[in-house]
């Protein structure tokens, strides 16, 4: 069982929530967890992929 702490609240929980992938450019990143009653109040992430996945079939439907 993983134990984390909340980005928000700053509480210990055994149900960590992934609410964001910190970047850094010289430590490298981390995961931002939060507990589930703190995790609806981050905003919602865009996922770095979805973009280029649309594009690429935008593109062989173009074909």
């Amino acid at each position: 069982m993983t134990v984390q702490i909340c980005a928000r609240c700053q509480k210990t929980t055994r149900e960590p929530v992934v609410v964001a992938i910190g970047h850094g450019a010289s430590a490298g990143g981390g995961i931002v967890f939060a507990c589930p009653g703190c995790a609806p109040t981050f905003p919602k992430q865009r996922d770095p992929f979805g973009s280029l996945l649309a594009r690429d079939e935008s593109v062989r439907r173009q074909r």
